[in-house]
């Protein structure tokens, strides 16, 4: 029950602070998150470059990246921001925001061959389809938890 309140919650966080940045007369030239290129720099490189880590996705390898790059841009990001298998949630960094953990994986997918769009530029339909998928994964890990399966 607690999973459950903490995730409706987070989601309604998130969604707040959509409502709040899709209305803000801010021209961008202010804004409060890191671009991709820094975020991968500042916390990604050190799993993301990293040969020795099992099943971990190289950037610009484009044979790690093709199937999650089919996927679509709201599926790798959602489970990478929920944590999955050894990613940790956030990317293992607890103050990182969900608009830097999109620039990130838009960037490191890029470099691998992906045409994704940062937070900056991403469709706001694309952004939604997001915050659905994240939900979806917290659900699933709250029933996962119940039952006693790893995620």
């Amino acid at each position: 029950m607690k999973k459950s309140k903490f995730a409706l919650a987070s989601v309604l966080v998130l969604l707040l602070s959509t409502s709040i940045f899709a209305s803000s007369d801010d021209d961008g030239d202010d804004k409060d998150y890191r671009d991709g290129k820094t975020v991968f720099k500042e916390v990604c490189v050190y799993c993301h470059t990293n040969k020795n880590i099992p099943n971990v996705l190289l950037v610009g390898n484009k044979q790690h990246w093709s199937g999650l790059i089919e996927e679509g841009q709201q599926f790798p990001t959602a489970h990478g921001w929920v944590g999955t298998r050894m990613m940790p949630r956030h990317g293992g960094e607890a103050k990182m925001t969900l608009p830097e953990f999109i620039n990130a994986v838009a960037f490191m997918a890029n470099e691998s061959g992906a045409d994704w769009n940062e937070y900056e530029d991403l469709d706001p339909k694309m952004y939604q389809e997001i915050l659905k998928e994240i939900q979806i994964r917290y659900d699933r890990n709250e029933l996962y938890d119940k039952i006693g399966k790893k995620y």
